[in-house]
């Protein structure tokens, strides 16, 4: 019978102490706000993050699904109040890595137009100064995060089909999805799952989920729902 391989590492703290830690910071930030918290696992962040209210949690997962984004720091005050000050701090919600190494700061509001007029005068001073390091500020409504809703229903159970398998290494996982898609040039994810056997077909899902978030396979996800006939293929591949 087929078994999972030990987790990675070892927690220092027990991770109920460690979660409850991190809800109380935000709890406190949140001051006298009615935002719900949300605590997420960040495949991007690679650690669990707060969330408060819906906005930041409809970017968590545009965030988390988009392939062509690297990391992101889902709470970026302290980092950007001790460059540009804490004005400016207070108007950006994400800070956002991409894979060609551009740096943006993306501030989320419910619609336009958007009351803050300093976010323009940050527009100018892009490239300059404490904003020397940053390519563009990008202003997302909920409209705007919320066009593809199949998007953000899949994204949802990537994100969570992720996390499960956060403590388990998977490198061996994705050669073989790698191997399976260089052979057949299509995969479903059926077959995918079909790679291992008992629990390890988990891990070899969650390493094809997480190689179509970092843009080394591709799938039909913005267009479907996740299921077994779901399709990938491997990037630049044009006839599929």
């Amino acid at each position: 019978m087929s078994t999972a391989k030990s987790p990675k590492g070892s927690a220092g703290h027990r991770l109920g102490t460690q979660l409850r830690g991190e809800t109380a910071i935000a709890y406190q930030a949140r001051g006298q706000s009615s935002a719900d918290l949300m605590l997420h696992y960040s495949p991007k962040a690679q650690k669990d993050v707060v969330l408060t209210g819906q906005l930041q949690f409809l970017n968590f997962l545009t965030c988390e699904f988009h392939s062509n984004v690297r990391t992101v720091n889902y709470a970026p005050y302290s980092s950007i109040a001790s460059v540009a000050g804490e004005p400016v701090a207070s108007l950006i919600d994400a800070e956002i890595k991409m894979r060609d190494d551009t740096l943006v700061w993306r501030r989320l509001i419910h619609s336009e137009p958007d009351s803050a007029d300093l976010v323009e005068d940050l527009r100018k001073s892009i490239g300059r100064g404490a904003l020397a390091k940053v390519s563009s500020i990008e202003v997302w409504t909920f409209d705007q995060l919320t066009v593809n809703p199949m998007r953000l229903r899949n994204a949802l159970r990537v994100v969570a089909w992720i996390a499960g398998a956060r403590h388990w290494p998977l490198a061996e996982s994705k050669r073989k999805v790698l191997a399976l898609l260089e052979r057949r040039r299509i995969a479903t994810f059926d077959e995918i799952l079909a790679l291992e056997e008992g629990p390890n077909r988990a891990l070899v899902g969650a390493a094809g989920l997480d190689m179509f978030c970092n843009g080394i396979v591709r799938g039909d996800l913005a267009e479907v729902p996740l299921h077994g006939l779901t399709q990938f293929h491997l990037v630049g591949d044009q006839k599929c």
